[in-house]
């Protein structure tokens, strides 16, 4: 069963400007938002979640025990309070989706007791990297306290948990909120209400929890308890046996998934022709051509097709640098896919979007395997279609194909088969922001 508590969160004091001390999660902060980050304001969040390394650093001095600093001065002068008694904490995020479409997004940030995945209680779908839990590891030894939580979903038709939680905190202001930079906005209330918190524990007993996004953190989450059990006695009622975790039910209609596109270079020899050719053996190809002047409307044209044709198909947009022509693939029948995968895989991992495009596309149409991807990294991501397109169109790759998004169903269907999806296959927006509430899993600060 899955074990949910309320908590005493770590929170920045009232009368701050949250918009200049939120950040986005740090697995999406580049070196120079990083900068940026860190220029708006000298109490952003950044510096403890994701801070700068030094070159003088070293085992006494450096990013991590820096974070700690923060946190206790913070603390300590009242730039961060901790709630005065446990709360779950209710989230709604206002956005529009990239197509323009206005959306509400709402969840709850609570603990979730940690399981091992063999449990089955929570349930991965991608596959993780060492790097990043190797950093989340040391950020939470040190300080002693988890600073984002996990993105995860569960399923309830009803709908009761979210109703619930909006009528607790109705006509009361948000205790924190904040506009990220793609114009989000985002709110937190804190229930106390122990009969809410109950029957929010009660209602959550019986899912299933699916990592949307947070994988390494989750894995991370579970060396950490390990690592603290091994330092002395412990019974389970304490911190470090919970991760702290947003939690959205997947059958309310705010989530956004959003595709993210391969690009590919280095491929000397392999012209249009030969590409077209091989890909004709398992794909219906539309040519789309254009002259400069037009190319802004057939790009339009073309972006619209490949949405309005994933509705039915298993299609891709494909562009090839120096060439005047957009071109659509949409996939004559599945038979190859389940021949490529030896039927080791479940149905629906087969019926993938990226798991056709890695199979008959990256692999045997442009002949880059495992091993290849592995060791020269010819295949990377973009998430905007737009900007995937003008970096072939400027040289910087030789190809792109554009993806429709991967649905939420197939993501919990992937899940429940036990498997994990090809590297990026989703991309769920909008991101949480992190320095809205922290948990403490160690008394350290």
């Amino acid at each position: 069963m899955a074990e949910i508590s309320a908590f005493s969160g770590i929170r920045y004091g009232d009368g701050l400007d949250l918009n200049e001390l939120v950040a986005p999660p740090y697995d999406v902060i580049s070196p120079q938002l990083q900068d940026e980050l860190y220029g708006r304001d000298e109490k952003n969040i950044v510096r403890v979640d994701f801070g700068r390394a030094e070159i003088w650093d070293d085992a006494g001095n450096n990013r991590y025990t820096r974070s700690a600093q923060y946190i206790r001065q913070w603390l300590e002068e009242g730039t961060l309070v901790r709630e005065d008694s446990p709360a779950l904490y209710y989230y709604e995020v206002d956005y529009q989706t990239p197509s323009g479409e206005a959306k509400r997004m709402s969840g709850f940030i609570c603990l979730l007791k940690l399981e091992e995945w063999d449990k089955e209680i929570v349930l991965p779908h991608e596959a993780t990297l060492k790097g990043p839990k190797a950093d989340r590891f040391e950020l939470m030894k040190v300080t002693g306290v988890s600073t984002s939580q996990i993105f995860s979903l569960y399923s309830e038709n009803d709908k009761k948990t979210t109703a619930s939680l909006r009528e607790s905190v109705h006509g009361k202001p948000a205790d924190a909120e904040a506009t990220d930079d793609d114009s989000a906005h985002h709110s937190i209330w804190a229930v106390k209400d122990p009969g809410v918190i109950d029957s929010v524990g009660k209602a959550m007993a019986d899912k299933k929890i699916f990592i949307a996004d947070g994988h390494h953190r989750y894995e991370t989450a579970l060396a950490f308890r390990n690592y603290c059990r091994e330092q002395g006695p412990w019974d389970g009622t304490e911190g470090f046996n919970y991760v702290p975790m947003f939690l959205a039910n997947m059958e309310e209609d705010g989530l956004t998934v959003l595709p993210t596109h391969r690009l590919v270079k280095n491929l000397p020899g392999l012209t249009l022709e030969a590409i077209l050719e091989r890909a004709s053996k398992y794909f219906f190809i539309e040519k789309l051509p254009f002259t400069m002047d037009y190319e802004p409307a057939q790009r339009k044209l073309f972006l619209e097709s490949l949405v309005k044709l994933g509705k039915t198909a298993h299609c891709f947009g494909f562009t090839f640098a120096g060439e005047q022509a957009y071109y659509l693939l949409k996939l004559k029948e599945l038979d190859p896919v389940m021949e490529a995968l030896r039927c080791k895989y479940s149905e629906v991992y087969c019926n993938l979007d990226v798991t056709i495009l890695h199979e008959l596309v990256i692999m045997r149409v442009l002949g880059i395997d495992t091993e290849m991807i592995a060791e020269s990294q010819p295949v990377k991501f973009e998430k905007e279609g737009d900007l995937a397109i003008k970096r072939v169109a400027n040289g910087e790759f030789d190809i792109c194909f554009l993806l429709n998004a991967t649905k939420v169903r197939e993501v919990k269907e992937v899940a429940l088969a036990r498997e994990v999806m090809p590297q990026k296959s989703t991309y769920f927006y909008p991101k949480l922001l992190t320095g809205l509430v922290m948990a403490e899993l160690l008394p350290k600060v």
